[in-house]
C-alpha cells in the first residue's frame, strides 16, 4: 500500500511536463485563423464566422461548420497585410453593446480579440469587419 502512495506523486510529477508540451507543441502548429461575427440583438443568437490558412471562409454554429466561402491565397494575403498594417495585434476594445461585434486573430505570433458596437467610435475596426464581410460573397 505504501507503493500506491508514493509511486502515485512520482508517477504525476512525470505527466504533467508531457501535457504542457503537447499544449506549446499545439500552439506552433497554428497558422492564420480569423474569426469575425456579432452577438446580441433581439435574438442574442451568436453568428461567427472563420477564415482559416487555406482560405475556406467556415460559418461555426452548434459544432457544424459550414463551408460559406474559399478565397484566393492573395486576397487572404492582402487581408493579413491590412491586419499587419492596422496593427491588430495591439488594438484594445471591449465595448460590448445591444448587438456586438467581434474579431478574433490567433497566428504564430499573438492571438488578439476585441469587440466592439455601433456606437464605439472606431473606423478602423468597422472597415476591416466590412471587409470581412465581403469574403462571404462568391467574387463575381
Amino acid at each position: 500500500m505504501k507503493f500506491v502512495h508514493i509511486f502515485i506523486p512520482i508517477l504525476s510529477l512525470l505527466l504533467i511536463p508531457a501535457c504542457n508540451n503537447s499544449r506549446a507543441m499545439a500552439n506552433k502548429r497554428v497558422k492564420t485563423e480569423i474569426h469575425f461575427g456579432r452577438t446580441g440583438g433581439f435574438t442574442n443568437i451568436p453568428v461567427e464566422y472563420l477564415i482559416n490558412s487555406k482560405g475556406e471562409v467556415l460559418r461555426l454554429s452548434a459544432g457544424n461548420p459550414e463551408t460559406v466561402n474559399l478565397i484566393p491565397s492573395k486576397r487572404l494575403k492582402s487581408i493579413i497585410r491590412e491586419l499587419n498594417r492596422i496593427d491588430f495585434q495591439h488594438i484594445e476594445s471591449d465595448d460590448p453593446g445591444n448587438i456586438s461585434y467581434f474579431i478574433k486573430v490567433r497566428t504564430r505570433e499573438y492571438e488578439n480579440s476585441v469587440r466592439w458596437n455601433d456606437l464605439t467610435p472606431n473606423d478602423t475596426l468597422k472597415n476591416i469587419y466590412k471587409e470581412l464581410l465581403t469574403t462571404l460573397r462568391p467574387d463575381q
